[in-house]
């Protein structure tokens, strides 16, 4: 089973100074899995969080339950912006890659280990597509990058830090505070100067 916390921490122009900044590095990267539903199916859980920094506070926004937690019957299903995981055997190959539809700035451009694969979506793109690590049987990952993005409606730019942690988890049996009580056996992050 593969288990991902997906958390979204998201600003705006006014929290951009450095005392917002500090306040910011005190965002905590992992949470307990509260409210973990008492059945579930499929081979992989989603657990999501979003928040809001607004001044020196953060708000964590309201998800229904059924967003917050979501199943799926194989990593194939999975459509996460800018990760692609695939099942290798017997362990999860997590693909950091730029997702030139959902991504925001900057473009992240570098080694596309699929330039020249004729059989990909990402042949000949001119962007950063790489292994960021694989997780065998017990083992725990995390995947850190940021983006600026603009909103449609004011035209007004706001900011994003994405955290996944990920863990190849090999039991059915979910403990709450599973990514509390332990390090990452691996981290990957891609953080750019959002201007």
């Amino acid at each position: 089973m593969l288990l991902v916390q997906d958390i979204c921490l998201s600003w705006g122009k006014k929290e951009r100074s450095s005392v917002y900044a500090k306040k910011r590095a005190e965002f905590p990267i992992v949470y307990s899995l509260d409210k973990l539903p008492d059945t579930f199916h499929g081979d992989v859980i989603v657990h999501r969080l979003n928040s809001w920094q607004r001044g020196s506070m953060f708000r964590n926004l309201r998800m229904s339950d059924a967003y917050r937690f979501q199943f799926y019957t194989s990593v194939e299903d999975l459509n996460l912006t800018n990760l692609s995981i695939r099942l290798d055997s017997e362990s999860y190959e997590v693909t950091f890659f730029y997702d030139e539809r959902r991504g925001g700035q900057p473009i992240r451009q570098g080694h596309n280990k699929d330039y020249h694969n004729m059989d990909s979506l990402l042949y000949r793109h001119d962007i950063l597509n790489e292994t960021a690590f694989s997780l065998k049987r017990g083992q725990y990952g995390r995947i850190i990058w940021n983006e600026r993005q603009k909103d449609y409606d004011t035209g007004e730019w706001y900011y994003q830090m994405h955290v996944s942690n990920l863990l190849h988890y090999p039991e059915k049996k979910l403990k709450t505070d599973i990514f509390l009580t332990r390090r990452p056996d691996f981290e990957y992050k891609q953080m750019a100067v959002l201007y």
